[in-house]
């Protein structure tokens, strides 16, 4: 008998042996999942925060481009305003001067 006993307390102490050993091992993957999760998290904030600083840096690139392009409008339009106000008051003045000789001419002929 003793024989028929000692078949159960091993059995029994399988059985047990198994449900720790099972208990231990979904907490243990439990807390590798949640470790790997967050590590994850973690990588995935990393490269985020990384792709926004890299963004960042291409954009104030461009606006500093763009700032750049359009002072050189700027100027360009100024200079071309300029000349044109140049050209007008040389014009205005060459105007000024040839009505005035041709008043004198008048002038001149009238009292001829």
């Amino acid at each position: 008998m003793r024989n028929g006993s000692g078949g159960g307390g091993f059995f029994f102490g399988f059985l047990v042996g198994a449900a720790i050993g099972g208990a231990a091992a979904v907490l243990l993957t439990q807390e590798e999942t949640r470790d790997m999760i967050v590590g994850k998290a973690r990588e995935a904030s990393n490269m985020a925060m990384d792709a926004t600083q890299d963004l960042r840096g291409r954009v104030n690139d461009v606006a500093a481009q763009v700032q750049a392009n359009a002072a050189d409008l700027y100027n360009r339009g100024r200079q071309v305003v300029d000349d044109a106000r140049s050209t007008v008051d040389a014009a205005v003045q060459e105007g000024k001067a040839a009505s005035s000789q041709a008043r004198e001419d008048i002038q001149w002929r009238r009292e001829v």
